[in-house]
């Protein structure tokens, strides 16, 4: 008798339950929500800002909210609002970016770290080490103080002081995979060893990498408004969250709608992102979502 496979109706019912799970997940759907706003505005931001972000007008300096201005003006007459939203797609540039980098870098050596050990093991944990030796943001600054400012510059830092989380998290989850019966049957049957990694042990370590990168995607945004606060990152005359925090400092008590608005644009993403990632969390790990 002919057997009907019943791969295809088993993933569509896992889909399902997850999407099911999700909508009941309050954490995930609020930063969804979030999420998804801010990457429209990211996406579309130079269709939707009503000014150039670049236009100067010496005659509406520090202008209030309201009228021509939505969220007001700042020092040189500039409109906040479409700054702020040209803001959203720099910072999600520089994290996309970012996660890009790290997961390749991270994932890739954490693999082979954990997989073949010996001397590879040796190398790339010592050097894990040494990075994790000194404060990520502190590291930061260092790397783009002596590479100089500019985006590039930016992704660069950010990248170095991030995937050693990365590589150690993916390290720790292929060690535990290692002696599992399904990869000792793979090895058994000749399958090569890059096969073995991409095929077997990669996806069954996919879902804590993927929480992990959303959760630090708040990290990396934070990290890059710090470094253009602090006028190594990102320049004039792209607007970014951080410069504009603080072009706003200097006017906080007699026109704080720059650095208030600003600075809500930002809490609002990092905190959509972390919800987004403890929602993953809850919904993708085994001991938190059975109990």
């Amino acid at each position: 008798m002919r057997q009907v496979p019943v791969i295809g109706p088993i993933r569509r019912g896992l889909q399902s339950d997850f999407a099911l799970r999700f909508r009941r997940s309050r954490n995930a759907m609020i930063g969804s929500v979030l999420v998804s706003i801010v990457l429209v505005v990211a996406i579309f931001a130079p269709w939707l800002a009503p000014y150039d972000y670049e236009q100067i007008n010496m005659l509406a300096i520090w202008r209030p909210p309201g009228g021509e201005h939505l969220l007001g003006t700042d020092a040189l007459g500039r409109d906040v609002f479409s700054r702020i939203l040209i803001g959203a797609r720099v910072s999600l540039t520089v994290a996309g970016s970012v996660l890009a980098i790290t997961l390749t870098i991270g994932v890739t050596l954490g693999m082979i770290a954990g997989y073949f050990g010996g001397w590879a093991e040796t190398i790339i944990m010592r050097t894990v080490d040494i990075i994790f030796a000194f404060p990520e943001l502190i590291l930061a600054i260092l790397v783009a103080a002596v590479l100089g400012t500019g985006t590039t510059t930016v992704i660069i830092a950010l990248s170095l002081v991030w995937w050693p989380g990365i590589a150690r998290l993916t390290r720790s989850l292929v060690l535990s995979l290692r002696e599992e019966m399904f990869v000792d049957a793979a090895i058994a049957s000749g399958t090569r060893s890059w096969r073995i990694l991409l095929r077997h042990l990669l996806p069954n370590i996919a879902s804590p990498i993927i929480v992990r990168a959303s959760v630090g995607v708040g990290f990396i945004i934070m990290a890059e408004a710090t470094l253009s606060f602090l006028g190594i990152g990102v320049q004039e005359p792209t607007p970014t969250w951080g410069g504009m925090i603080r072009d706003g400092l200097a006017a906080l008590r007699t026109d704080p709608h720059l650095a208030l608005f600003t600075s809500l644009a930002l809490a609002i993403t990092i905190i959509g992102f972390n919800l987004l990632g403890d929602g993953l969390r809850d919904l993708l790990d085994p001991k938190v979502r059975d109990q």
